[in-house]
């Protein structure tokens, strides 16, 4: 079983609990690729931000 399907089915499990229902196994897997390409493409704003700052912080 793939990271994703692990954690599409806790997403799954999450949602029921608050009952949400309806969403497929490939929506909920859709929607956690998206959170894990975001969750990067924050990661390497916020790195960009950092260095961009420090550099800064060194003139």
């Amino acid at each position: 079983m793939s990271v994703v399907s692990i954690m599409a089915a806790i997403l799954e499990e999450e949602l029921r609990e608050r009952g949400i229902r309806g969403l497929t196994k490939l929506d909920r897997e859709t929607i956690v690729h998206s959170m894990i390409e975001r969750t990067a493409e924050l990661e390497t704003d916020i790195k960009h931000r950092h260095s961009g700052s420090h550099l800064d912080d060194q003139n």
